[in-house]
């Protein structure tokens, strides 16, 4: 490994041309006094993505061939990586500051037993803040989900609070999202990255997990300005309520659950998964993607990777 890089940038690109080029573009235009790489890694993308970035100037190129998933595409990326830590960092963000070095510093600063930081990310309003950390998913939680789902709808009330605050100083947080995680490659290198069981979501939960079980700690800190471009409430809904995004939320989630908790814990808690079948009809999709979706949660996977 060479001891020359700084920060490894890894980004993951899946049909996200003009989105992924202007993130790249904003790292250029803002990042100095830090040495940097940028690995990019093209998930099988369908759009040009490929053809475009093959010679593109400044990036480590890398096609994985076809859509491994977040977790699988970034491993890929840090196999050739060097830098002492690693960034990795959504396609759909675009960097105002220099964050790439505020991180750099602020982690050279920080306990050896912080592995991972990230910072609230902003809309694309450049206030509003956006999810950019959360606690990690327990087994008490299905109750809350389940009222938010069923009763929370009539009240127009929900019980789930996103990750979403400000910070003066840094705090410790369960664990923060794969929008911008910088993390220590020491820490990579004893407890691994990302496990290839997952395909997406769930998966830097999962982690941070691991790390936090090594007596490792996630914070949230000031500093790096960030937007994250996440779609509209309207399009979030709309995607929400697809029944493929379903089925590969809740893969991500039973896979997560069933690595956290032991045997006869995860089987009840698999049991009071069948509160969300009814919802299962309701979703956008073909009648063969809601039977996938039904027979996933009885614990059939039909969709292999």
């Amino acid at each position: 490994m060479s001891n020359s890089t700084n920060v490894s940038i890894i980004i993951v690109n899946y049909n996200t041309k003009k989105l992924t080029n202007d993130c790249i573009q904003s790292i250029f235009k803002v990042t100095q006094d830090v040495k940097y790489e940028i690995v990019l890694v093209d998930n099988g993308s369908t759009d040009g993505s490929a053809e475009y970035f093959e010679n593109y100037n400044g990036i480590i190129f890398i096609k994985s061939g076809k859509n491994l998933g977040f977790g699988k595409a970034n491993n890929l990326g840090y196999e050739v990586s060097s830098g002492k830590y690693v960034f990795l960092l959504n396609s759909d963000t675009v960097l105002l500051n220099n964050a790439v070095k505020i991180f750099y510093e602020t982690m050279e600063c920080l306990p050896k037993n912080v592995a991972c930081i990230g910072a609230p990310l902003v809309a694309a309003d450049k206030k509003t803040i956006t999810t950019s950390y959360g606690k990690f998913p327990e087994f008490k939680d299905i109750f809350k989900a389940l009222f938010n789902l069923y009763i929370g709808k009539l009240l127009n009330k929900s019980i789930i609070e996103p990750g979403t605050q400000k910070v003066a100083s840094p705090i410790d947080v369960d664990y923060i999202t794969g929008a911008d995680l910088f993390i220590r490659r020491n820490v990579i290198d004893e407890c691994g990255l990302f496990c290839p069981d997952f395909f997406m979501y769930f998966e830097e939960t999962e982690l941070q997990l691991r790390y936090n079980k090594s007596r490792y700690k996630s914070q949230l800190v000031p500093g790096p300005e960030i937007i994250h471009l996440e779609p509209s409430l309207k399009e979030r809904k709309k995607k929400r309520y697809t029944t493929i995004h379903r089925y590969i939320f809740f893969e991500g989630m039973f896979l997560y659950f069933k690595k956290r908790d032991s045997f006869l814990k995860y089987f009840v808690w698999r049991l009071l998964n069948l509160g969300y079948l009814p919802t299962t009809f309701s979703t956008m999709g073909t009648i063969t993607q809601k039977m996938q979706l039904v027979l996933l949660f009885i614990g059939i996977k039909t969709i292999r990777r």
